[in-house]
């Protein structure tokens, strides 16, 4: 019934770098000629890999930049940078942010469980631009960064998933508690501090001092796969115990998704939830991959940057309904 199919939603691995010479993000004055060089070399290294863009984070509006960390491209603290950028690939799986904690934030995100294939073609990346750039690494020590929790392989891997049934029965909790001094977290949608909307957490390691970046990614995977186990004993629990309530509150939320007239975030995130859970049991036939994509494209100013407008609550709760179902009406299976 539960696979990482309907539990993982997407998979992304970064990896944080800086270049010999260069003071830390924090201490740039915004006077030194390497800024302009690492522009420069970044962009022309991602020119000859793929199709991708260039932002200016100084010259982004507020609307811009909300949209690119909405949809988990960039971070809010590279928006605080004076000499921010970030270069993103026109399919929005790669980013190298300029400039935020470190010099280069590379990432590469993907849909589903791929967090090897994200890390392959991470790992790429990074070998062409270490080819033209010199990156601040050490014996003993391996990658300098700003915060000494990265130092080492430099490298976050990291998971969202899925997780409604334990969230219900409040396993989540205990094991947030239970894993809290392994070296592996487990946070809200946006990182830490943040919310668990729709149940679903992002898992990542906390530290890489003293790890290869192959023993972060096995102990990220470790937990991954006992999270899948722990949440498919969960929906079977869940489902054995009260059958009719969850398959009459699952059909509920389908139905005020399918002809709802206007839906705020938090009615559409609670509804959704409920008929991805619907889906891993049958009761609801859609595709799960497009179900996912509707709560990147109905947030707030992912709304708004598209209809070309800044939209009022109103204005935005009738279009997200009505892209909600236009998308439920075509990607029935």
């Amino acid at each position: 019934m539960v696979s990482a199919q309907n539990t993982v939603i997407s998979s992304r691995v970064r990896l944080a770098r800086n270049i010999n010479g260069l003071p830390f993000p924090h201490m740039l004055k915004g006077n030194e000629p390497k800024i302009k060089e690492l522009f420069k070399i970044v962009k022309e290294v991602c020119d000859a890999r793929f199709k991708n863009n260039l932002y200016y984070i100084p010259k982004l509006n507020n609307l811009q930049a909300n949209v690119l960390i909405e949809n988990h491209l960039i971070s809010p603290k590279l928006c605080e940078s004076e000499f921010g950028g970030a270069v993103i690939s026109e399919d929005k799986s790669i980013c190298v942010m300029l400039n935020e904690e470190d010099h280069l934030r590379e990432q590469c995100i993907l849909s589903g469980y791929r967090l090897e294939e994200a890390y392959k073609n991470i790992e790429s990346l990074d070998v062409a631009l270490r080819s033209r750039l010199d990156i601040a690494f050490k014996e003993g020590y391996g990658h300098l960064t700003a915060c000494p929790t990265n130092l080492g392989a430099g490298m976050r891997a990291s998971v969202m998933m899925f997780l409604p049934a334990i969230t219900m029965n409040r396993t989540i909790d205990a094991m947030i508690r239970n894993i809290k001094d392994s070296g592996v977290t487990i946070r809200g949608v946006y990182g830490e501090g943040s919310t668990a909307d729709g149940y679903m957490y992002q898992i990542s390691n906390q530290s890489t001092v003293g790890l290869s970046e192959e023993e972060i990614l096995s102990t990220v995977k470790s937990l991954v796969s006992q999270l899948c186990e722990m949440e498919e004993q969960a929906r079977r629990s869940l489902l054995s115990r009260r059958s009719i309530d969850v398959e009459d509150e699952i059909m509920r939320a389908y139905g005020t998704l399918l002809f709802a007239k206007k839906m705020s975030s938090q009615e559409f995130m609670r509804n959704i939830a409920m008929v991805k859970l619907g889906v891993s049991y049958g009761f609801v036939r859609q595709d799960i991959a497009e179900l996912n994509k509707l709560i990147t494209q109905t947030q707030k100013n992912t709304l708004s940057f598209n209809a070309g407008k800044n939209l009022n609550a109103t204005e935005r709760d009738v279009l997200r309904a009505s892209i909600v179902r236009e998308s439920l009406t075509k990607h029935k299976v």
